[in-house]
C-alpha cells in the first residue's frame, strides 16, 4: 500500500513538471502540427535531457505553467492565438507593456520589458478601457518561448519623484538564447501569470529582433559612445547641430526617439545620414497614440520609459551611453577635444556606473525678450545663447553618461540602481544647457546678474560645426 502511495505521489510530482523543451506533441491546438514537422521544426537546436528542472513555485503553478507551454509550443508562427501583442495592456489588465527588448549583458542573458508604473495605468490608458494594475510583488509571472520552454520573470518598480517605469526581467531560455544570438532569428515570446488560477492562456505575446550592430568607431578609439535623444516633440530640426556637434567630440551613434513627426522633416533627414553616413541614426518610433495613451506627464511622453528601453535596445552595442534633450550639449573642455580623450584620459578601464554631468545653464541675455540673435532660429543653438550662469547647477539637473552594463535603473536625473557615479572635475568637462528654443523661460542660476558673457564654445566649435552641417548637406 505505501509503495502504490509512493508512485501516485511522485506521478503527481513528475507531472508538474516544466522542461526546458516542451514534451512531444501528437495533437494539435489551433494549428496544424504534427509530431514530425514539430519536431523537425527544433531539431537543429534541441539540447540534452540532462538537468531539465520544473518551474514554479507550488505544484498548481507547475501544472498550469505545464499546460500553458503544451498550447504555446502547439501555436505555428501565425496561429490566430488572439493573446495582445506589445505594445498594449495585457489580457488581464494588470500590465501595459511598451516595450520588449534583448540583451547579453543585463543579467546576463535576458528579455526586458518596459511597463508603465502600476499606478500611472489608469491616467494614462483611455477612459473606456479596464484595467487592473497591480504592483511587481502583486504578481507572478513567466516567460514561455515559442518551443514551450519557461523561465520565470523578475519585476522591479523604479520610482524617483516623478520618474517611474516598472520592468520585468526573464532570462533567455537555450532555446531562445540559440534562435537569437546564434542562428540571428526573431523569437515569439509569451507572458504568462500565475497570478490568478483561472487564465490558461498566456497574457501577452512580443517578438523580439537581435540588435543590429552597426558602430562607426572613433579613429581614437574602438569603445562605442552613444547618445539617445529624449522623446522629440516636434523638435527635429534641431536634430542635425545637435548630431553634428556630438560627432564632432566623439559620439559615434545616435538614436532618435520619434514621438511626432508630422512634416516628414525627421524622415528626409534620417534618408540624408542613411545615405551618407550608413549605420550612423537609427530611428526608435516611441508614440502610442494608437492606443490612447496620455502620459501622466505629457510634456516628457514616456521619457522614462524611453530612456531605460535605450539602456536595454542599445546596452549591448555600447561601452558608453547617454540620453540627452536637444538643448543639451556634452562639451569635453580643454585640453580634451572629445569625450572618448576625457573619458579614458581620467577613468581607463575602471569600473564605474556613469559619469555625472552637471548643467551649465546657458541663458537669454534678458529675462522678458529675446535679443534679435536669440530669436534668429536660422543660427545655431551655440550661437544663439552666449550668456550663462556664473556656476554650475548641481542639485537635480545632471545627466549622466553610463556604462551599460553596470547599471540597471535609472530615473532622468539620476542614476538608481548600478555601481558607483563619479564625479568629474568642472575644469574637464560640462553640460550646456542651453535656453528653451520656441519660448522663454527662466534658467537655474540666470536671474537678475546672476549671468555672465560666455562665448567659449561658440568659438570654439561654431566654425566646425558649420563645415559639418555643410558636408552633409552636399553644400561643402
Amino acid at each position: 500500500m505505501l509503495f502504490v502511495l509512493f508512485i501516485l505521489i511522485l506521478f503527481t510530482l513528475l507531472s508538474g513538471y516544466i522542461y526546458t523543451k516542451c514534451p512531444f506533441l501528437t495533437t494539435t491546438l489551433k494549428a496544424d502540427i504534427s509530431y514530425a514537422s514539430y519536431y523537425s521544426q527544433f531539431r537543429d537546436v534541441s539540447h540534452p535531457a540532462d538537468g531539465w528542472k520544473p518551474v514554479g513555485h507550488t505544484i498548481d503553478e507547475q501544472n498550469l505553467l505545464h499546460d500553458m507551454s503544451i498550447v504555446v509550443a502547439a501555436w505555428s508562427e501565425n496561429a490566430e492565438d488572439n493573446i495582445p501583442t506589445v505594445p498594449c495592456l495585457s489580457a488581464d489588465g494588470h500590465l501595459l507593456v511598451l516595450s520588449v527588448s534583448a540583451s547579453r549583458i543585463r543579467y546576463g542573458v535576458s528579455l526586458t520589458f518596459v511597463t508603465v508604473y502600476p499606478t500611472d495605468m489608469k491616467k494614462v490608458l483611455p477612459k473606456n478601457i479596464s484595467s487592473h494594475p497591480l504592483s511587481s510583488n502583486q504578481q507572478s509571472l513567466w516567460c514561455i518561448f515559442s518551443d514551450g520552454s519557461v523561465t520565470p520573470v523578475y519585476t522591479y518598480d523604479s520610482k524617483y519623484g516623478n520618474d517611474r517605469a516598472s520592468l520585468l526581467d526573464c532570462p533567455l531560455s537555450q532555446f531562445a538564447n540559440d534562435q537569437l544570438w546564434k542562428l540571428n532569428q526573431t523569437i515569439r515570446v509569451y507572458l504568462a501569470s500565475t497570478t490568478t488560477k483561472d487564465r490558461k492562456i498566456p497574457i501577452l505575446k512580443a517578438f523580439v529582433k537581435v540588435p543590429v550592430v552597426s558602430i562607426t568607431s572613433s579613429n581614437s578609439s574602438q569603445e562605442s559612445f552613444t547618445l539617445c535623444t529624449s522623446p522629440l516633440h516636434n523638435k527635429a530640426k534641431y536634430l542635425v547641430q545637435w548630431i553634428e556637434f556630438h560627432r564632432l567630440v566623439g559620439f559615434s551613434k545616435f538614436i532618435i526617439y520619434n514621438t511626432t513627426d508630422t512634416d516628414d522633416y525627421l524622415s528626409t533627414i534620417v534618408n540624408i545620414y542613411t545615405q551618407k553616413y550608413p549605420g550612423l541614426v537609427d530611428v526608435v518610433q516611441w508614440n502610442f497614440s494608437t492606443l490612447g495613451l496620455v502620459d501622466v506627464l505629457p510634456t516628457r511622453y514616456f521619457q522614462t520609459e524611453a530612456l531605460h528601453d535605450c539602456l536595454i535596445r542599445y546596452g549591448d552595442q555600447s561601452e558608453w551611453l547617454g540620453m540627452l534633450d536637444l538643448d543639451e550639449y556634452i562639451v569635453p573642455l580643454p585640453p580634451y577635444e572629445t569625450i572618448v580623450d576625457y573619458v579614458h584620459a581620467n577613468f581607463g578601464r575602471r569600473i564605474i556606473g556613469s559619469i555625472n554631468l552637471w548643467s551649465q545653464f546657458f541663458c537669454t541675455k534678458n529675462a522678458s525678450a529675446y535679443t534679435s540673435e536669440e530669436n534668429d532660429t536660422n543660427r545655431l543653438t551655440i550661437e544663439r545663447f552666449t550668456f550663462s550662469a556664473r556656476n554650475r547647477h548641481k542639485s537635480g539637473r545632471e545627466k549622466y553618461l553610463y556604462r551599460p552594463r553596470f547599471v540597471l535603473y535609472l530615473s532622468i536625473h539620476h542614476q538608481i540602481v548600478g555601481l558607483s557615479k563619479q564625479h568629474p572635475s568642472e575644469k574637464h568637462i560640462t553640460l550646456a544647457h542651453y535656453a528653451t528654443m520656441s519660448r522663454l523661460r527662466t534658467m537655474p542660476g540666470c536671474g537678475t546678474n546672476g549671468h555672465v558673457e560666455d562665448t567659449s564654445i561658440r568659438n570654439r566649435f561654431v566654425n566646425r560645426l558649420k563645415t559639418a552641417i555643410a558636408t552633409l548637406m552636399n553644400k561643402h
